[in-house]
């Protein structure tokens, strides 16, 4: 329960981050979703959905499924 909320609070802290600096979600499966726009990423309390940039593609993916964040670009 903890592990989720301090991903979820990092999540938000990451999008609402002025200037924005693009970031990685790697899953435990290590599959890597790159979040380039905070608005192509919609937060809930136990899953997020990751929206391809100018596509409509989509994905949903489960709090419990999150392995890490990582900054892809120096601040």
């Amino acid at each position: 329960m903890m592990k989720g909320f301090t991903m979820l609070k990092s999540l938000r802290e990451m999008i609402h981050r002025e200037p924005f600096i693009p970031f990685r979600i790697v899953l435990t499966s290590e599959k890597e979703y790159e979040i380039v726009n905070p608005d192509l990423l919609a937060i809930g309390e136990t899953q997020i959905t990751v929206y391809a940039p100018k596509s409509d593609d989509w994905s949903i993916l489960r709090m419990n499924q999150i392995a890490s964040i990582k900054v892809t670009q120096a601040a």
